[in-house]
């Protein structure tokens, strides 16, 4: 019988043990050294050819670099031997499909926002650090925390990086020491060439704007390496370079600093704001009975005294006083700023109301009742949209509309749903939201290439 604490293990087999561990470390340094590497290159490209550029390749150039910062994400974990839990890859494909979709799907400017939006969200989310564990109603608080706090604190995160991978060559040299050396000081090497170049150049124009004599001789050294290049280009590299260096900076240290956490910060901070949450719970039912009633009645006059011009839309027919086109846009961005106002009334109640004292299934009622004349609003914001679209036709534009018009509707009935089965559905909500932008950008963009291109 072995004696306790004593491995009865044949040398070969913990040669072969110590052999995987070190295979393993080798293979995370080797994926650090990769993301550390990518870092700067993508951040070039996130000014060049992600915000700047309106090209032909735009749609190529903006795939490619969705591509090199999902590698950069999973470098980095792979680095720190961690791995993305498998609804990570729903948001990568989220991601690629904004990318590709971007210029000809609903609307290029809030297609990049929300593939912004993505790409925070996956770095907390692949690094298991969302507040409550999942997609859930702190999902703003998931974004701040990545994009504020884990970013901007993990901006020296590349250098302390590079020295842990010193620090670990230096400790598994199977080499000469000298070798060794040389080894270990190639990153730094690197990184200071990296940083040194562009404040070079930032120096270089500097001096061309103290003296004239010294900005001609280097306008005439620039010529005499190629007469074909443009000043101005060349301004624009420095440029793009120069500015590359922070966003690295910020990038790395976003994706860093959230896969080096393991969840404690985030899980207390979960406690603390479900504390404050529990802590607003002091109103009254009653008076938030009769704060939402005072709205429910609102709407009801309103449909009284405007029933027959709302409702017009359904069987087809226009106000003698408008065209379909002013119909459709009379009152359309203020039927959706009405759906705004009772989502905001809904989370006023949500967060303030305590929900122990009496009155609360009339306040319930009202709420649900104020859900249900945002289905309405809804729907008349809908039917007015239909009229316009079969009017005049398809553009990205109205489809963008129609696309605003569904979410706020989704969003009522999953309010009506969650305050019947006392049950939070905004993670619903959010996966119903994302994958219907994503298939609206679809549609838009075979509508754009079977049309011929349509002005977006």
């Amino acid at each position: 019988m072995p004696y306790a604490g004593i491995s009865t293990a044949s040398p070969e087999i913990f040669w072969n043990s110590e052999r995987n561990k070190v295979i393993h470390m080798t293979i995370n340094n080797t994926a650090k050294k990769a993301g550390i590497i990518l870092a700067y290159p993508l951040a070039y490209a996130y000014l060049k050819y992600m915000l700047f550029y309106s090209g032909d390749l735009a749609i190529l150039a903006k795939s490619l670099f969705t591509a090199g910062f999902i590698a950069l994400n999973e470098l980095v974990l792979r680095g720190r031997g961690k791995k993305a839990p498998t609804v990570t890859y729903f948001w990568y494909l989220i991601m690629v499909i904004l990318a590709v979709t971007c210029n000809t799907g609903l609307n290029s400017g809030v297609t990049m926002f929300a593939l912004h939006l993505c790409a925070i969200y996956i770095t907390v989310l692949s690094s298991g650090i969302l507040l409550e564990g999942r997609t859930g109603s702190f999902i703003i608080a998931d974004l701040f925390n990545a994009a504020v706090i884990k970013a901007f604190s993990g901006v020296p995160k590349i250098f302390t990086d590079i020295a842990d991978i010193v620090k670990s060559n230096k400790a598994n040299k199977d080499s000469s020491k000298e070798k060794s050396e040389v080894k270990t000081g190639v990153p730094l090497t690197i990184l200071v060439v990296i940083v040194t170049l562009p404040i070079f150049a930032v120096a270089i124009f500097l001096l061309t704007q103290i003296n004239d004599g010294f900005a001609q001789a280097v306008v005439d050294l620039i010529k005499s390496i190629d007469f074909n290049i443009d000043p101005l280009k060349v301004i624009s590299e420095i440029f793009y370079l120069v500015f590359a260096v922070p966003v690295c900076l910020y990038f790395y240290g976003m994706v860093s600093k959230c896969s080096d956490s393991d969840g404690a910060a985030e899980h207390k901070t979960c406690g603390s704001l479900k504390n404050f949450r529990q802590a607003c719970h002091k109103v009254s039912p009653v008076a938030c009975s009769v704060v939402t009633g005072c709205f429910v009645a609102l709407y009801l006059v309103f449909f009284v005294f405007e029933g027959s011009y709302l409702f017009s839309a359904f069987a087809g027919r226009l106000p003698e006083e408008f065209t379909a086109a002013a119909y459709a846009r009379k009152g359309f961005f203020e039927l959706t700023g009405i759906m705004l106002i009772n989502m905001l009334i809904f989370l006023l109640i949500s967060y303030f109301e305590n929900r122990k004292l009496i009155g609360r299934r009339i306040s319930a009622a009202m709420v649900i009742s104020l859900m249900s004349e945002s289905v309405l609003f809804a729907t008349i914001s809908f039917s007015k949209l239909a009229l316009y679209y079969s009017r005049f036709g398809y553009t990205p534009k109205r489809l963008l509309a129609i696309w605003g018009t569904l979410i706020f509707a989704a969003g009522a009935v999953m309010v009506i749903v969650s305050t019947v089965r006392r049950k939070d559905l905004s993670r619903v909500w959010i996966y119903f939201a994302t994958a219907s932008f994503v298939v609206m950008n679809i549609v838009s963009s075979i509508l754009y290439l079977v049309l011929g291109g349509i002005e977006i």
